[in-house]
């Protein structure tokens, strides 16, 4: 008979990857992956204003945070060539898709008026204050961005970098390197580890005229992941109100999608361009009202309900075990041959017509 931890385990595998599955012939588009208005930034933090001899960033704009992870996949690119092709290697692309992917489906708008903060063509968007999707992120990508600036991975900058704050639930958030130190000193720890390992990585060969570092893929996706729990953990507990989504059921949904992303990081699933999109195929399209609660209507995909039902069930899984779902889940993963297996699984079950 089966234990108790490999059902659920099975059940893991074989339904959730399977809702993330292309439909059977399509392809995927470089162009529909990449972040909205990708190519209107270069990535280089010259691009931001100075004043006073600061620079200047407004983490409530759209294209301020966008230019953020640009700036973080740039700098780290030479880690990562023999991870991936023309840089489709690097291990933040994952959370960089998915920030574009936040936008497309006007997750960083404001809760009580969806037209306010949606997606514009001009990609002058903003992001809601009031937007739990967009105060979560905020501790995602700012996280890693002051870290980088704490441990000198862009090396000596000119100025020193500020962050414009709102006046509203200031307390929510860290607006500095040293607001953030203070704050939370266990996730800016976090972070650091991983760019201190980047940059003790030596040059071993070149290969077309690309370096190629030793950079150990096993151990920089570990230190990229736990750097992006950690920013959650800290998160979560802050915009887990029903305020700060336009309905209890995208609030739900919020908190079962970061649970069920926790299973995914434990088999340091590969954040790289390609696999993110798989991963992020069945991402809901819009944001969900409480009609969808018990019966999801037809505009949604065939990948989609099958995502929304798998991360529902998993979360009721682990809630029903106290956690001991997720806790064995972690330990079983702590074998590298059980990883391997978790990710050949997935990898064979996204190519599963539904």
């Amino acid at each position: 008979m089966w234990s108790s931890s490999v059902i659920p385990t099975f059940l893991f595998l074989s339904v959730f990857p399977a809702g993330l599955a292309p439909d059977p012939g399509s392809a995927t588009q470089g162009s529909d992956i990449y972040p909205p208005f990708w190519d209107q930034t270069d990535g280089d933090i010259a691009e931001f204003p100075v004043q006073n001899n600061k620079i200047i960033v407004d983490p409530w704009k759209y294209m301020d945070r966008l230019r953020l992870y640009k700036i973080l996949i740039r700098e780290s690119n030479k880690y990562f060539a023999s991870f991936g092709k023309n840089n489709t290697g690097n291990v933040f692309w994952a959370l960089t898709i998915f920030y574009g992917r936040l936008l497309k489906t006007d997750r960083f708008s404001e809760p009580s008026n969806s037209s306010r903060c949606a997606y514009e063509s001009g990609g002058s968007s903003c992001i809601s204050i009031n937007s739990g999707w967009g105060g979560i992120n905020y501790y995602v990508v700012i996280m890693y961005f002051l870290a980088a600036i704490e441990s000198e991975f862009f090396g000596k900058l000119p100025y020193e970098v500020e962050l414009l704050s709102r006046e509203e639930y200031r307390s929510n958030f860290c607006y500095s390197v040293k607001e953030c130190r203070a704050s939370y000193p266990q996730v800016m720890d976090v972070a650091n580890r991983l760019y201190k390992y980047l940059l003790s990585r030596k040059k071993v060969s070149s290969t077309r005229g690309i370096p190629q570092y030793d950079t150990d893929e096993d151990t920089v996706i570990f230190k990229m992941w736990a750097a992006h729990q950690a920013a959650v953990d800290v998160a979560k507990p802050k915009f887990s109100d029903v305020s700060f989504y336009p309905s209890e059921t995208e609030r739900d949904f919020t908190m079962d999608f970061l649970l069920s992303i926790e299973f995914f990081e434990a088999t340091l699933y590969r954040p790289y361009f390609e696999s993110s999109a798989e991963f992020l195929a069945g991402f809901p399209h819009r944001l969900l009202t409480d009609q969808d609660h018990n019966v999801l209507t037809s505009n949604f995909s065939r990948r989609e309900k099958a995502l929304l039902t798998a991360v529902k069930l998993i979360q009721k899984i682990n809630k029903s075990t106290g956690g001991l779902f997720l806790a064995i889940w972690k330990k079983l993963m702590t074998s590298k041959f059980a990883r391997d297996m978790a990710r050949f699984f997935t990898k064979n079950l996204l190519l599963i017509p539904i």
